[in-house]
């Protein structure tokens, strides 16, 4: 990770010809590209700027500006870093899983309603991390590898997801339980040797 930073006098001195945020921000991501990185992180006035920021934003003066720092990394790392953090989670999803399925056979449907949530929202990050990761690694020429592996855990999971969330509304919780103890705790375990064999072969 990168770290930058420019104060009120540098950013008269380096960003000469910048009228507006906006045009600020262009020139970090230039600047970032420039050294094969892309921007993770850019603040203004220790302010942490948005994704997107609208409009409104992008036209406010460089003179509002006082300081403005960024943070950038190279696109290889970060793909690396998102395979980790996902290998990371399939523990807690597991644990996340196998509770909310105690709770339901137990009969706590209120936690356990809570709880289920979580874990389809886990699940949806967890895919979509995997996703971005996969679709940057193609980006870069550098695609995952065992890619019949990849697509047969991608589908395993979908299924479990999909039969959990459609055995959910119709409120047969014990069906829901076992789904959750035995084919989701399955479809994440697939994915584990897969991971930490793309995590491994990214960082040699």
């Amino acid at each position: 990770m990168t770290d930058r930073s420019w104060s009120f006098d540098q950013i008269r001195t380096e960003f000469t010809g910048c009228e507006t945020l906006g045009e600020v921000v262009r020139k970090l991501e230039f600047l970032a590209a420039a050294t094969g990185e892309v921007v993770c992180e850019i603040r203004v006035n220790d302010k942490m700027l948005a994704d997107d920021i609208d409009d409104v934003e992008s036209q406010a003066g460089v003179s509002d500006i006082k300081t403005i720092s960024m943070k950038s990394e190279r696109p290889e790392s970060l793909i690396t870093q998102a395979l980790e953090s996902a290998t990371g989670f399939i523990g807690v999803l597991t644990d996340a899983s196998l509770q909310t399925a105690e709770l339901f056979k137990d009969g706590d449907i209120g936690p356990g309603n809570e709880r289920f949530r979580e874990v389809v929202e886990g699940c949806q990050w967890f895919v979509e991390t995997l996703n971005h990761a996969r679709g940057a690694a193609s980006g870069l020429g550098k695609p995952v590898d065992a890619a019949e592996r990849w697509h047969a855990a991608e589908r395993m999971l979908f299924k479990a997801v999909q039969e959990i969330t459609e055995t959910f509304d119709r409120r047969d919780v014990i069906a829901v339980a076992d789904i959750l103890e035995f084919e989701l705790t399955a479809a994440l375990e697939m994915w584990q040797p897969i991971l930490l064999h793309e995590v491994k072969r990214r960082s040699i």
